[in-house]
């Protein structure tokens, strides 16, 4: 499909281009279109050979690489949301459905809500009293989901998008072997034709709150009221402290550590470790007291 083709007219055409997947900077769907509203996302861009495309704001259109197909959009995100609702009438931007697929040895609460098709609860699987899990849902072998938590919630629309068809999600969400998610959790469908994804042992503690199309990587621990943006992706072995907020479209490397009650706005390396309201590096902070 081309640009052209399916953008508003509010959105300005730089460089038409085909694109046949919707995604993040993180993903790898084939030939994807993404949106961009930072300067530090032009590096990931640069560094995933998946984007074909790019809508973005007017002062980086000069940024993005020719080699991306490129159009301009006071807001991005917006525009972005306003193309995946024209989209997911097209089969091929859209899981399919699937009939439900239980192990005999998933353990379900009566009261639990079950979506009536499209989820797979592997072999001891828990899913205790009071939780939803909506359609297109993987949960994987010894994961357990427990009460009141809502697995495949619909994420609400974006700044603006109020005058917007209803986004219907197109993808669903993944959660990996031994996985342990505690009590009144609830984890977002991604948007895209895709999965929002939490790793292999990962485990999250009560109240948290996990965007669309964001990825947890392996044997993470996320304590109680963290709030984690639309298309996040978090390293393995990462610990986020109480009320802990990760904005929208970074990535947090490998082994780190972010205090309570830390917001983290920009992408973080590997093996850091953060603290306070900017979550500025725990060095960096001890010079600055230090100076004081």
């Amino acid at each position: 499909m081309r640009f052209a083709d399916f953008l508003p007219e509010t959105t300005r055409i730089i460089r038409d281009g085909q694109f046949s997947s919707l995604g993040s900077l993180f993903s790898h769907y084939p030939q994807q279109l993404v949106y961009a509203t930072r300067e530090a996302d032009i590096k990931k861009i640069v560094d995933n050979p998946s984007i074909s495309c790019v809508i973005t704001i007017p002062e980086l259109v000069s940024k993005i690489p020719q080699n991306v197909s490129t159009a301009s959009d006071p807001d991005p995100r917006n525009a972005f949301y306003a193309l995946q609702s024209v989209l997911v009438q097209y089969p091929e931007f859209v899981l399919q459905p699937f009939p439900n697929q239980i192990s005999p040895s998933a353990k379900i609460h009566p009261s639990a809500v079950i979506s009536a098709h499209s989820v797979s609860l592997g072999r001891d699987v828990v899913i205790e009293k009071n939780v939803v899990i909506s359609e297109q849902t993987i949960i994987d072998e010894g994961s357990i989901v427990r009460s009141n938590s809502i697995i495949g919630s619909f994420p609400l629309p974006p700044r603006g998008a109020m005058n917007f068809p209803v986004i219907r999600p197109s993808g669903g969400v993944r959660l990996h072997r031994e996985v342990d998610i505690h009590a009144n959790n609830r984890i977002d469908r991604a948007i895209f034709k895709g999965y929002t994804e939490i790793g292999e042992q990962a485990k999250l503690d009560n109240l948290n709150a996990i965007g669309q199309g964001t990825t947890i990587g392996k044997r993470c621990l996320i304590c109680a009221g963290v709030t984690i943006g639309e298309c996040v992706l978090v390293g393995n072995d990462t610990w986020l402290g109480p009320n802990v907020t990760l904005d929208h479209q970074i990535g947090i490397g490998n082994n780190n550590y972010i205090t309570i009650g830390s917001k983290v706005t920009r992408d973080m390396e590997d093996n850091k470790v953060v603290k306070d309201n900017y979550a500025i590096d725990r060095k960096r902070f001890r010079k600055v007291i230090r100076g004081m």
